[in-house]
Formats: C-alpha cells, structure tokens, sequence
C-alpha cells in the first residue's frame, strides 16, 4: 500500500516509523501542487486535520480513486466533518497523542486564575511587592468542582490531575459513560443544570456542527457566580461576545483560552484587552520530542493495523457529501 505523508507535524519521525513496516510504501509530499499527484495511486493520506480544507477535500474527490483511509495526526477532525470524504473511505484520528499535555496546559491555566499569577507578574514587572493586595484574592482549588464538558481522553486526563489537587469532578458526554474518576458523570443534554455546580468549567469537545456554540450567553449565565472557564478545545464552542460580556461583567471570575475563533487572533481583536483572561496561542499540545514520540508511536501502530487488515482504532465520522461519489 501506498501512504503519503502531508504534515508539517512529526514529518520527519513519521517516515522513520513508517518505513519499516512491512507492504507500505510512504511519498512525503511538501508542497501543495504535488499533491494531486501523489494521491492519483494512494491508499492512505497521512496529515493533519485542520489542514482538510475544501480544496483538499476536492482534490480527494477527484483524484483519490484508491483512497482507503485517513490517519490523522490531530485530535481534531472538524475539516473532514465540514467538507465530507468519500464512502468508505475510514477517518482515524491521533487518538490520545496529544492529550496529556493539553491537561497540563489546561491545569496550568486553572492554577494561574485562582492563584492569581497573573496580577504577581505584573506586580514584578512594576517591581513591586504587592502581596497586601493580591494574597486576598487568592483561592484554591481543593474542594472546587470541576465540570469537565466533552469526557474524552483529554477530559480523563484533566480528571487524573484536577483529582491530586482535591477536586470534585462532574463529566458532561453524549453517552455518560460511568468513571472511576468522576464523582458524577451526566448526559450533554442536562449541561445548563450541571453548570450550576461548577466552581471551574473546562471544555474539551470536538468542535462540529453539535457543539459550534456550544457555551453561549445561557450556559455562561447558568455557572455559578465566580466560575472560572478554560477553553482547550476549538475557538468556536465558546461564543466569543457571551464570554467577553462574563468577564467584563464579573460574571466569571477569569478564563484561560488556548483557542481562539479565528487564529490567528488579529491584533485589534477585543479579546486581547478583555479583563481576567488569559490567552496562550494554540500551543496545549506542544510537549517537544517526546509529544512526538508518543504521536509517532500511536499513529504509526494504526497504519501498521490497517496495513495488516485489522480494523483501525479511533475512527471517527464524518459526512458524506452529496457531491463525492462512492468509492468502489
């Protein structure tokens, strides 16, 4: 079989693993006119999901006749959920790569709200000792609750991690699976009432057509008074205008974004001067070689399976578009 390989993520690591497996044969593709080409005789696409835009879409459409399956090398998938790929064709994508790192970012930012790290670095910028007005404000986390809304294996992970900090956990997800980490687990459709519960609100869903919007002005009006918000999933799950009138109001106490809709954020953008935020660049899952190692690991062993025969693990689905025509 035939891979190629369309990622600035891992390239080089990727086609390390990947050449040793037996039957498969990888083309590293680097630009974007090439890739046409290469698809005319693949079997697998291996690339990042947000790089699935409709023209890449359409290009599979016409010249991915052999196309079997997409191994991506991100957790999200929300450009195959837009623009659709061809019947029976299989999606993967990178599982629970990246997910450690992103809890840690996702409790580096709960942290810094309650401990108000923020106001310290401004304090030393000014160099000043300005203990008497920040320690005050200062809270902990032992004992708030976390409501984890998307209990994936981002979600499991935050949960590993908020539970050594004395946290009461409550997992939103579609099927409310039980969790030894959780203390409560409850279905997406009671999320307004579990809200009221929460101390700390982290998203973590993939970002699609169900959950676009996904936290808007009622889900921010439902927290309890004081909440704090972290955002590690796509931009577009949180209404961006209810979040900067929460804030700016008081009604959240402060929120931690890695995400933005769109990005790069513009430089005029409100977000940047709205008050008790803080925002890092989309940079949760970055952990160095090691991040890489663990992706190369996991996605590599999911072509060496489809390779094989074997059925992939973490599939995910996506639409068909009326316009792609069924592979035979």
């Amino acid at each position: 079989m035939k891979i190629v390989v369309w990622s600035r993520i891992a390239e080089a690591l990727l086609l390390e693993r990947l050449g040793p497996i037996q039957g498969l044969e990888p083309q590293a593709v680097r630009d974007f006119a090439s890739l046409p080409a290469a698809l005319a005789d693949a079997d697998i696409l291996l690339m990042p999901g947000g790089d699935y835009s409709r023209t890449v879409a359409d290009i599979v459409r016409e010249h991915a006749a052999r196309l079997k399956f997409i191994q991506l090398v991100t957790a999200g998938y929300e450009g195959l959920e837009d623009h659709g790929v061809p019947a029976g064709v299989i999606v993967a994508n990178a599982g629970d790569s990246w997910s450690p790192s992103v809890a840690e970012q996702a409790m580096m930012l709960m942290l810094a709200l309650i401990r108000k790290l923020p106001m310290a670095l401004d304090a030393q910028s000014r160099r000043v000792w300005e203990s008497p007005l920040i320690s005050p404000r200062m809270r902990s986390l032992n004992g708030r609750t976390l409501v984890i809304v998307g209990y994936g294996s981002i979600g499991r992970e935050v949960a590993q991690r908020a539970r050594g900090f004395g946290m009461r956990i409550v997992g939103v997800s579609r099927r409310a699976l039980p969790d030894a980490l959780l203390d409560e687990v409850r279905r997406a459709d009671e999320l307004d009432t579990v809200l009221s519960q929460a101390d700390v609100v982290l998203v973590a869903v993939p970002s699609g057509a169900r959950t676009r919007g996904l936290i808007g002005a009622t889900q921010l009006a439902a927290c309890k008074p004081g909440a704090l918000l972290i955002n590690v999933a796509r931009g577009n799950v949180v209404d961006r205008a209810a979040l900067i009138d929460a804030l700016t109001t008081g009604r959240l106490a402060g929120a931690g974004i890695d995400v933005t809709d769109p990005e790069p954020l513009p430089t005029d953008d409100p977000l940047w001067s709205t008050p008790n935020l803080i925002i890092t660049p989309h940079v949760s899952g970055a952990s160095g070689p090691e991040g890489f190692a663990r992706l190369a690991d996991i996605v590599c062993a999911n072509v060496a399976r489809f390779v094989a025969g074997q059925a992939p693990l973490h599939q995910v689905q996506v639409p068909l578009p009326s316009n792609f025509p069924r592979n035979p």
